[in-house]
């Protein structure tokens, strides 16, 4: 392969020497040690289209020469699927839009490689990151390589009715088909994500997660009772429908909190509940469903949004959005939630596990692992001449915080049925369809893609 190159460059020497130079210089880039089988379409179209005009500092017209330089390359070593990638018209087109507006430019880019077929494409399983480990980029590469094939073959026909869904029918069987040891890629990119997710040095508590490690690279499919669970969701999202009446301060409306708690069974504190904070239950259920973006407020009244709807017509999808949303909301409210789930997943069934005391509360326990680890409120600076006493009294309302959003997590699968017996004395336990619903939380927390920051 090394001989056709060098043949190959030889030739384009004879015809332009400074071609061959180009050439050789955009190819060592491509393809280190002039390896041409580590070349595929997604990385050639990379390569023109992104590396070259955007992070080569040189002149648009040298630049431009460049990729036609190893255009002229690729013709010489019958590689033409390539060379049609750097002498295309959209090619030359893209450089000059990247001269006059980068961001118009960085646009058509993401819209060209969409178009070629060869991107591969987010699934409900994978979506594909920014900031990735060694598995998942030869993960990616190598889906990439497979798409072309198929491409080429004609079993994928981009432009062509039917074409998208035709990729990712061939990316998921590609992605999820086992090897000899009957492990796929999906399977090694989700335990990348899941070690790097345990491991990462900015959110210790998930140290005390390692046992679950196994649990979290395989998540759970959904329960049978899902639908039994989601009914307090589904209940509040009909009547969001019609129209939900809120107070002033923008709180459920007495009437309706009532209602709730009677045709559920819930406690509150008076009882029956004067408003939305009486009842625990509520104050959970209509957070999770404003963080789904499942509804908004209009003026005084709660209203159904459009994927409030859809969620509304298909319980499993509910399940779904509201085991990816506990655990991805960031900050301490996402450390709090993780970390209250682990303690009840690694909990023996008679309620003493590792992190679980006897006249411990869970918000308690959940509380010292995440104050131990390091997490914190961010706190106001103590003004000069403060006294000590006030200063505690601040570090004594900010371990108040961490542990009321503990008890926000706890209030949710309440709501939902998830556990049962005494929170007070840290005995209680999640039942079944609870396991799969704070396995799946946590799954979807540990395999989601990581963003750069």
């Amino acid at each position: 392969m090394r001989e056709a190159v060098a043949s190959a460059l030889a030739e384009l020497s004879r015809r332009d020497e400074r071609a061959s130079d180009m050439a050789r210089l955009a190819l060592d880039t491509l393809a280190p040690d002039q390896d041409l089988q580590r070349l595929n379409q997604h990385i050639v179209q990379r390569f023109c289209w992104y590396e070259l005009p955007v992070r080569f500092q040189n002149s648009p017209d040298d630049q431009l020469f460049a990729v036609r330089s190893l255009g002229h390359l690729f013709q010489l070593l019958q590689l033409y699927r390539y060379a049609n990638v750097c002498s295309s018209p959209e090619t030359t087109t893209l450089f000059k839009l990247y001269e006059n507006d980068h961001t118009a430019g960085l646009a058509m880019f993401e819209r060209l490689m969409w178009e070629s077929g060869v991107e591969p494409p987010d699934l409900p399983e994978l979506t594909w990151g920014t900031a990735v480990g060694d598995v998942e980029l030869s993960a990616r590469r190598e889906t990439a390589a497979a798409l072309e094939l198929a491409i080429s073959l004609g079993d994928i026909r981009p432009g062509k009715r039917g074409w998208r869904p035709a990729q990712e029918r061939f990316a998921r069987s590609f992605l999820t088909h086992p090897d000899q040891r009957g492990l796929s890629h999906l399977d090694r990119v989700r335990e990348e994500r899941v070690r790097a997710w345990l491991s990462s040095t900015a959110h210790p508590h998930r140290q005390r997660l390692w046992p679950l490690m196994g649990q979290l690279i395989a998540g759970t499919d959904v329960p049978r009772d899902a639908q039994s669970a989601m009914a307090p969701l589904c209940r509040l999202l009909d009547l969001a429908s019609e129209g939900i009446a809120l107070t002033q301060i923008g709180y459920i409306s007495p009437s309706v909190v009532r209602s709730l708690c009677e045709d559920f069974g819930w406690q509150s504190t008076p009882n029956p509940p004067r408003s939305e904070t009486d009842a625990t239950q509520i104050i959970a259920l209509h957070q999770v469903l404003r963080s789904m973006r499942a509804v908004r407020r209009s003026g005084r009244r709660l209203e159904l949004t459009r994927r409030g709807q859809q969620l509304r017509d298909d319980p499993e999808s509910l399940w779904q959005a509201a085991t990816e949303t506990l655990c991805r909301t960031g900050g301490i409210q996402q450390a709090s939630a993780e970390t209250l789930l682990g303690i009840l997943l690694t909990r023996s069934p008679q309620g003493l596990g590792s992190h679980a005391r006897r006249g411990a509360s869970d918000a308690e326990s959940a509380e010292r692992v995440l104050t131990e680890s390091g997490w914190r409120p961010v706190e106001p600076p103590v003004p000069a001449g403060r006294h000590a006493a006030a200063h505690r009294r601040t570090a004594e309302t900010s371990s108040d915080q961490v542990r009321a959003m503990v008890m926000a997590v706890g209030w949710l699968l309440e709501a939902l049925g998830l556990v049962v017996g005494d929170e007070n004395v840290g005995r209680r336990e999640l039942t079944p369809v609870g396991r799969a619903f704070a396995i799946a939380c946590l799954h979807k927390s540990a395999v989601a893609p990581r963003a750069v920051v």
